[in-house]
């Protein structure tokens, strides 16, 4: 859903079941909706480090694999009808699509 108001545009972003999808797909495809608490120890092993929630590195560590991330998640959202709400997406992620108007800037 998007709202304008003069020359600003909102868009929301949404990761179902939670941001750790979006971490995950820079190192997987996942199509198995997961609870969340096994999305840790699949972080923890592909980072190398202890997971933890709310990390100020964790841009460090997902940048260099941006292009794999983006491309899982569209992978993913082509499973679900295009019209489908966020919530009957999951799992599934909207949030590469800042990252692709972003990617020539990041960096």
């Amino acid at each position: 859903m998007s709202n304008s108001t003069d020359a600003v545009t909102y868009h929301a972003l949404w990761s179902n079941e939670c941001i750790e999808l979006w971490f995950l797909l820079h190192f997987e495809y996942l199509q198995s909706n997961l609870h969340r608490d096994h999305y840790y120890p699949k972080l923890t092993k592909y980072l190398g480090i202890k997971y933890k929630k709310n990390s100020s590195d964790m841009f460090e560590f997902l940048y260099s694999h941006l292009d794999d991330a983006i491309r899982n998640a569209k992978k993913l959202r082509k499973n679900y009808p295009e019209m489908a709400a966020p919530f009957q997406c999951a799992p599934g992620t909207s949030v590469y699509e800042i990252f692709e108007k972003l990617k020539d800037y990041l960096r």
